[in-house]
Parts: structure tokens; sequence; C-alpha cells
């Protein structure tokens, strides 16, 4: 049996929405539609941008299941974001207003969103642990236990550990503010005084010697943190996904700085990037319609 959802990922930076088309038993699916449109971080922009596609699909694919896979800390019992400044321009960020609607909604940390994808979609199901990374503008994650179990913690506030603080340059700061784009970006500027995405810096690592050194300490802090999630979580597999997961010599590098400072040696999970893209989180916030 196959079914229709209409599927919201909401970062940062962009906004993602489509349709899909999912047989769960089989673990197939089909993208029918989808817009990615870049986030305008304002509350009553964010619920009219939502609300109207919402609306528009329902009626053009005959379906009210709506599955939203969001950045910060998700209550999903609520369908309430907190700490959502930075993704919404609000302390708070509610998602009734699709009920009111009439639509059904299910939610999800995007970090939580992305494991339950990589799990059931893309052949992880019965791992000894998988743990999920998603290297992007942050650091997100998600494990899942041998039982199929999502963790979230008492406070749906688990796994969160692009917050984690290391001392980087004689302060203690952010994992993200080191290792991900954000903080790529921000240690090129302060070295350079230029402006460049963290694509354009990992294209000139071997040219530019600003972007080499500041590619070479994100992907030591990488690998440093990579040993603590080893060290703590002991998972079968690690599944990177995320633009930065795109960067193969950077995550190659990270992983064997990770394996030289794992605690237990026989504790040397298999990794891969994950062969999903921008549906993952989606089809795994989907998921939670059927487990």
């Amino acid at each position: 049996m196959t079914e229709k959802f209409i599927g919201i990922d909401i970062g940062g930076t962009k906004i993602f929405m489509s349709v899909v088309e999912i047989n769960f038993g089989h673990r197939k699916f089909d993208i029918l539609s989808s817009k990615k449109i870049i986030n305008p971080v304002k509350p009553e922009e964010i619920e009219d941008i939502i609300l109207t596609y919402c609306q528009k699909k329902r009626e053009e694919f005959n379906t009210s299941k709506v599955a939203i896979a969001t950045a910060k800390i998700v209550d999903f019992k609520k369908q309430l974001v907190k700490k959502a400044q930075p993704v919404y321009g609000s302390k708070n960020f509610n998602f009734n207003f699709l009920k009111k609607e009439k639509f059904q909604v299910v939610i999800e940390n995007d970090g939580n969103a992305f494991a339950l994808g990589s799990y059931y979609f893309d052949k992880n199901e019965g791992r000894q642990g998988l743990l999920t990374i998603t290297l992007g503008t942050g650091i997100g994650g998600g494990f899942i236990d041998n039982e199929g179990n999502i963790l979230r913690g008492n406070a749906n506030s688990a796994m969160e550990f692009s917050h984690n603080k290391m001392f980087f340059q004689e302060k203690w700061t952010s994992w993200e503010n080191i290792s991900a784009a954000r903080g790529i970006r921000k240690e090129y500027f302060k070295k350079s005084n230029k402006i460049k995405t963290a694509r354009e810096i990992f294209s000139n690592v071997k040219k530019d010697k600003f972007a080499g050194k500041v590619i070479e300490k994100a992907q030591l802090y990488l690998g440093y943190g990579l040993a603590n999630l080893i060290n703590s979580f002991d998972p079968e597999k690690i599944v990177f996904g995320g633009g930065i997961s795109e960067e193969k010599d950077y995550l190659e590098g990270a992983m064997k700085i990770a394996e030289k400072n794992i605690f237990y040696k026989n504790a040397n999970p298999k990794w891969e990037v994950s062969k999903l893209k921008a549906e993952m989180n989606i089809l795994g916030v989907c998921a939670l319609y059927y487990i």
C-alpha cells in the first residue's frame, strides 16, 4: 500500500518542501513534487509559506498528512519548536496552525529525522547502534539502538552535540563553530578578511594557504569530536549527510583522526555517506506515521 505525504524540512538557511509517495512495507518511495526556498527567518512569513504550500498540495495530491523535520529542540507532542530564534525569528514556533486547517501533522528534530530516514530507507535496520551525523551549516545527529528506538532524551534535546564545547584558539566554543560551514566561513574571514562560502573554501584548499589552514584545523576537531561520539555510543555504523559530507577528503581525514583517538580500538564502526540527499529528513519523519 502506498500513501502520499506533504514533507517540510526547515533549516537555518533553506526550507525544502515536497510531496512524497511511500510504500513503507517495501521501503520504497517516489518524490512527486519538490521546491526549495531561502528561509526568511520571520515567523509570519514561514507560517504563510508552509500553509500555502500544504493547501495547494492537498488539493493537487489529495493528502492531508504533513511530516515536518526541523532544526532546534522539538516537543513533538505539542508540535512546538523551542530555542527557535535562529531558524524562525522567534523564541518558539508552533505548528498548530496546520491542525486548525484540518491537516494531520507529525514533527521531529531534523537530526532524528535523518537517523530515521537512514535506518528505514538506506538499508540500516537492525544495526547494533546507528549513529548519524549531518554536516552543513551546523552539525546535527541522531542515534537509533538495535531495537529501532530513537534516542530523544528526557527533554527531547539528546544528540544536540553541535553545541558540545571544545577548547579552540585559547577559548571554549561550540563544535559547529569549528568544524561546520558556519565556523569554517568565520575562521576563513578572520584569517583572510575575505568572505567565501564553505564550498569555495574547500575548493581552494591546495591553492589558498588560508583555506588550507582553516580546513586542517576544522578536520582535526571534527576527528576529535567523532572519537568522543564513538567512545560514548559504540555504534556499529556511522552515516554522514549534509552538504559538507560531499567533501570526501575532509571526512576520510577526520575518520582517521577519530580512529587514532578512540579508547577501545575494537569499537571501530563502519561509515559511509548517505546515498539519499535532501529527501532523507522528510522520509525519516514520514516514518513516524508507521512506527
